[in-house]
């Protein structure tokens, strides 16, 4: 039939067992006097006076706990165990002032008397069931309190009916703990379904509350994207007018001054449009979680050196004392992503210092090098530093001049750290710089040297002075791509033979030298890729030429499959200094 539930009681089931007291007391005063009244021939009239000061004052008391339970069950430290024995004992002092009664109210020869007294007191004992079953301690007390007196004083008489009377006593309070404990798990039952309605409700409040807050942000986020992409539109637009404008005036005479002038100003917006391109695809490549990380041991100073060789022309063009301290750490990560990093922030560091320096530093704290860029530029204000993170948001540069960056080197740089697992700290004061800082851990064990490679960054040696006339080969599908690849070559003084297809690289009139480098396209026609066209030109060439790829879709796998060949891999557009960086990393023999 199952097990009877808890013993101790939850707070509505003490609740309910002490807010009927003050109606049982005058009920239960009520049909003592009733019943007393019956044997009132038969029992001095004092011992039944007695016997109801007593039945009252134990119920006064009933009533004294119940307006204590309400005072203080709601107040802090309040212990339900002790509420629970109270309804114990209270129940027991009342079942015992019953049963005892019946000793009091004694008249064997008064069969009638007998019988009511009897059938009254099962009467209270029943009518108890209900509310004592929230707490079968108390309902056995009471049961036994009234029936176990009872039973005793009617094997005491010692009269065939009393013994019968005596009999049905224990069957009566037999049936009532038995009705008790049906009721008893009929509470529970109700409770749990209560305790189920009330979890579900609050599950269905949290569900709403979850797709009222999703709905907000995705309101949010659609209204975030529609003004993203309006600015994207805006800026990608701008410099695409200057350029068709520009390119316009580039076909009209001019002197030669001026067509130096706008070709400056059309490669200047060439280059606008390309990091706008390329930052957007970084963001939306980070925002789909198409890059995945792939950590390394390597020498943190390599990194330094590169970032230095990268921006120190850059920042003494502007009047800015560039300086790179030295370390001798080596650290585990994604080097090209922290690369990545680097560059957004000091690239950010020397756009917004219009004076003084900029400093990349690192320190070594116990288990993790601490890597900061340090600037003495315009700073930024303790509101605006919970918005620097945002595409296409620029500190007193609403209008987004290209001059002042994109607003997309700081988002693209969080996104990086978080995908690399990294915390980006930011600590600014206007007017007195600001300083980004992450936490890259000490790599472990003896690390192996490290090779040369040309990293995403596009680091390059900068000061060294075009290498003497090359020969290359361009392999490339793209009749426009094909044709500026080998006008920008020949403008450094290369030999430029340049292909559409394989097929074609290879049955071309071989001329009196082989060529020096490859410059070769990833995607090709009929289905030739990169590397199956480098591995048949330098098949054919006779010796592993130095090779470059190069592709509009610079996808995580692409690059891993290009790295495991050895070969570099540059996204498309093309950095003019990153192509003469490859050349120059790989001198003609």
């Amino acid at each position: 039939m199952g097990a009877a539930p808890d013993t101790l009681p939850d707070t509505q089931a003490l609740d309910t067992l002490y807010r009927g007291a003050p109606l049982s007391a005058l009920v239960g005063v009520v049909e003592a006097f009733f019943l007393s009244v019956l044997f009132w021939r038969e029992v001095p009239a004092s011992a039944i006076a007695l016997w109801l000061a007593a039945f009252a004052a134990v119920r006064g008391l009933r009533i004294a706990l119940g307006m204590a339970y309400r005072r203080r069950a709601t107040a802090p430290g309040t212990r339900p165990a002790f509420w629970a024995r109270g309804v114990v004992a209270s129940a027991l002092a009342q079942a015992l002032a019953w049963g005892l009664g019946s000793w009091v109210l004694l008249a064997p020869a008064n069969l009638v008397a007998e019988m009511a007294l009897h059938i009254g007191l099962a009467a209270v004992v029943l009518g108890s069931v209900a509310q004592l079953a929230h707490h079968l301690p108390a309902l056995a007390a009471y049961a036994a309190g009234v029936f176990g007196p009872l039973a005793v004083r009617d094997l005491f008489v010692a009269q065939p009916l009393h013994y019968v009377l005596a009999l049905a006593s224990v069957l009566m309070a037999l049936y009532v703990w038995h009705a008790g404990r049906a009721q008893a798990r009929t509470i529970a039952r109700a409770a749990a379904q209560q305790r189920e309605r009330q979890e579900l409700i609050a599950a269905l409040q949290r569900e709403n509350e979850a797709t009222q807050l999703a709905r907000q942000e995705a309101e949010a986020a659609h209204a975030s994207k529609a003004q993203f992409l309006a600015a994207v539109g805006h800026d990608l637009r701008q410099p695409l007018n200057a350029m068709q404008l520009l390119a316009y005036t580039l076909q009209q005479p001019a002197s030669c001054d001026r067509v130096e002038h706008l070709s400056a100003s059309l490669m200047e917006c060439a280059s606008s449009m390309g990091a706008m391109v390329e930052g957007l695809l970084e963001l939306s490549r980070l925002d789909a979680h198409s890059i995945t990380p792939r950590p390394t041991r390597f020498a943190l100073q390599a990194l330094l050196d590169e970032m230095a060789g990268t921006f120190a022309v850059q920042a003494q063009a502007k009047g800015l004392v560039f300086s790179a301290q030295p370390s001798s750490a080596w650290v585990e990560g994604d080097r090209a992503l922290l690369a990545r990093v680097l560059s957004n922030l000091v690239s950010n560091a020397i756009r917004y210092t219009p004076a003084g320096f900029v400093r990349l530093q690192a320190r070594t704290q116990g288990a993790v090098v601490e890597v900061s860029v340090e600037d003495s530029g315009v700073g930024i204000a303790a509101a605006e530093l919970p918005r620097i993170f945002d595409e296409h948001y620029q500190i007193d540069h609403p209008g987004r001049d290209r001059s002042q960056g994109l607003g997309l080197g700081l988002a693209t740089a969080r996104r990086l750290c978080a995908l690399l697992g990294l915390d980006l700290g930011v600590q600014s004061h206007p007017g007195q710089g600001s300083r980004f800082t992450l936490c890259l851990p000490l790599a472990a064990g003896v690390p192996e040297p490290a090779g040369s490679t040309l990293t995403a960054t596009g680091a390059e040696d900068t000061a060294r002075e075009p290498q003497a006339l090359r020969r290359v080969l361009v392999l490339e599908d793209d009749a426009s791509s094909r044709t500026a690849l080998a006008e920008v070559l020949q403008g450094w003084g290369c030999e430029v033979t340049a292909a559409a297809s394989l097929h074609e690289a290879l049955h071309q009139e071989p001329g009196p030298q082989r060529p020096d480098a490859l410059v070769v396209d990833w995607n090709l026609p009929h289905g030739v890729d990169g590397l199956m066209a480098v591995a048949a030109l330098r098949n054919a060439i006779g010796h592993a030429v130095p090779a470059l790829l190069v592709t509009a879709e610079a996808t995580p796998g692409l690059q891993a499959r290009a790295a495991a060949a050895g070969l570099p891999l540059l996204p498309k557009p093309i950095a003019p200094m990153k192509l003469r960086a490859f050349l120059q990393s790989h001198p003609p023999t």
